[in-house]
């Protein structure tokens, strides 16, 4: 089938919502259907076998890096559209399906009133009523909106009324496969460590990046590092912190990492934090499982689903960064909980998730 996929970000930003549409668009690719991805000026023409169709836009200056694009510009006939985004791409979407009279779904990947705080500092709570209201609008015309977890399932049926389906995105365990640590550490140019704490994902206040800094300063110990990687507009404000915080000699920032990379990073770690109380899946804790590397999390959103406390990982408190700086110091992470972990992610397979999106496809088509 011929399928559209309307984004609101896309290469060369790099985030949840890339990740997602890469793993599912190349699979479906893999499996001989034909993928578009309508979205803003991209530094490609094609990824992965899908075809990718940009458009101008304009800077949004609130949040660094993205751009509000048009919604206007040729499509090729198609057979179903899938939304990615509910903003211009979006409503591109919604236009596209009407003119063609084809069926029309979206994924909610982002929970948008946990983001007001780079458009309304001081009016969160406004705000997030806004985008609620916003968000009842706009997923009103579709037929079905897909969710990639129970619980925003549960938290966004109070304001999405459309019939709800959970697929996750599923983990490449393919790429994402457990490899010796001397030989990813060695990759990763960190021989020289003894303990090696990562975090890896967007550089984003929601990502509560500042818990996990605070934390740091009291697990950390003369020959341990903690490394971060991604990229996202926190970055000034994260360097500030860790300058602040004194801990400049045991941070190490890698920034942006091509994506053969990310195994041996998550490999070379001794365990995988993060601090995000804003995350719909998670998908950056299953592919470290798959890695062979424990997870420690903030017991927050959908992060709960995957990691269950002291089987496959360990929660924190959200927000708490003394409990999680406890957990660090007097927890043990055990083979078993590693085993776990590496079973866990093996239960979010690409291959499942992307038969129950094309079971989706083919309900409404017929």
């Amino acid at each position: 089938m011929r399928i559209g996929f309307f984004s609101d970000t896309y290469f060369p930003e790099t985030n949840g919502v890339v990740m997602s549409i890469n793993i599912f668009g190349g699979e479906l690719v893999r499996r001989g259907h034909e993928v578009h991805v309508i979205c803003p000026k991209s530094d490609r023409t094609e990824e992965r076998g899908m075809k990718i169709h940009s458009r101008n836009g304009i800077p949004f200056l609130p949040y660094p890096g993205y751009i509000i694009a048009f919604p206007w510009g040729p499509v090729p006939d198609l057979d179903i559209v899938h939304a990615h985004g509910p903003f211009t791409m979006g409503i591109h979407a919604v236009h596209t399906a009407h003119k063609q009279k084809i069926p029309l779904v979206a994924t909610f990947h982002t929970m948008l009133p946990d983001y007001v705080h780079y458009i309304a500092p001081y009016g969160k709570r406004i705000m997030s009523r806004v985008a609620e209201a916003y968000c009842y609008w706009h997923y009103s015309y579709y037929d079905k909106v897909i969710v990639p977890s129970h619980v925003i399932k549960r938290k966004v049926s109070a304001w999405i009324k459309n019939e709800i389906e959970v697929i996750p995105t599923g983990t490449d365990t393919k790429l994402f496969r457990p490899i010796r640590k001397s030989i990813a550490r060695k990759k990763m140019k960190l021989e020289a460590y003894d303990k090696i704490y990562l975090y890896l994902g967007r550089i984003g206040m929601e990502k509560n990046i500042d818990v996990l800094l605070k934390a740091a300063r009291k697990f950390l110990k003369k020959n341990d590092i903690l490394v971060i990687a991604g990229k996202g507009p926190w970055e000034a404000e994260m360097h500030r912190l860790i300058k602040r915080l004194g801990i400049e000699k045991h941070v190490r920032y890698l920034g942006f990492l091509e994506r053969d990379m990310v195994p041996y990073c998550y490999a070379a770690a001794d365990v995988f934090i993060t601090a995000s109380e804003s995350e719909t899946q998670g998908l950056v804790l299953t592919e470290a499982m798959a890695c062979g590397t424990p997870v420690v999390a903030a017991n927050a959103l959908a992060i709960p689903e995957i990691v269950k406390d002291g089987v496959n990982g360990y929660l924190f408190p959200a927000g708490d960064y003394e409990a999680l700086a406890e957990i660090i110091l007097k927890k043990e992470f055990t083979k078993s909980m590693i085993k776990e972990a590496y079973k866990t992610a093996n239960e979010f397979s690409v291959d499942s998730s992307v038969s129950k999106l094309e079971a989706l496809y083919n309900s409404l088509i017929e």
